[in-house]
């Protein structure tokens, strides 16, 4: 099997997806809240490339919670931004939640068409990589990066999955999946300080969530594996 990275949603355009299995990471923090989101009882999230569209979706559903953010900063009108901490159990347990965030479900709609897609983060890194390796395909690690640039805590997490996934007998890694790895091997010490001077960690610091930050490079402590599947991110049960 081959792992590859692509470090922004855009260089998966004129790919042949049908037989590769995504990992979408959105560290800071799409991904992070929708890992947390599933763990804490969400029945479902729909993710969208605008508030506009949210709204049309959720007009059909019961149910359901508005998750929005542009710059970090929740839209007007959305119950929730995408703050990890702001889908707890008790907000989000039952509920049908549509979420549009700058860069995370850009990321996870630029892999329609791939024979699976999953949700990874930090929180979920052995978990999501258990789950990839039992379809035998090739992998694609999806970072969402930042406004069209490259963006550090995706790359360190994509790093992290790939030297969970290399551990397999067999496994064939691009350059991008190499030197990924090759960074986290050099940052896995002082994760929340690299992620804290990263552009998005300076931005949320300036926000007042650097316990965001904490939160989101926190390794292996949820099991769930989300599933972006016809549109829709379910709990495989």
């Amino acid at each position: 099997m081959k792992i590859d990275i692509a470090l922004l949603p855009q260089e998966t355009k004129g790919m042949d997806l049908s037989d590769t299995v995504c990992i979408v990471l959105d560290i800071f923090r799409a991904t992070t809240s929708i890992v947390t989101s599933m763990s804490n009882g969400c029945n479902m999230m729909v993710p969208v490339l605008s508030f506009e569209d949210a709204q049309k979706i959720g007009a059909k559903m019961e149910s359901v919670l508005f998750a929005g953010e542009r710059k970090s900063v929740r839209i007007e009108g959305c119950n929730l931004g995408n703050s990890p901490f702001e889908f707890c159990q008790e907000t989000v347990q039952g509920k049908n939640i549509i979420m549009t965030t700058t860069n995370g479900t850009v990321a996870i709609k630029s892999t329609d068409g791939a024979y699976l897609t999953l949700i990874g983060s930090f929180l979920n890194a052995k978990a999501v990589c258990q789950q990839a390796t039992t379809y035998g395909k090739d992998i694609l690690i999806v970072c969402a990066g930042t406004d069209g640039l490259f963006s550090l805590e995706d790359a360190l997490c994509a790093g992290l999955l790939v030297q969970i996934l290399s551990e397999g007998c067999g496994m064939v890694l691009s350059d991008s999946a190499y030197a990924a790895m090759l960074m986290y091997a050099a940052g896995q010490g002082a994760l929340v300080e690299t992620g804290i001077v990263s552009r998005n960690g300076q931005r949320l610091r300036e926000l007042n969530r650097i316990d965001d930050v904490e939160y989101c490079m926190q390794i292996n402590t949820l099991t769930v594996v989300p599933q972006y599947v016809s549109g829709k991110i379910i709990i495989d049960n």
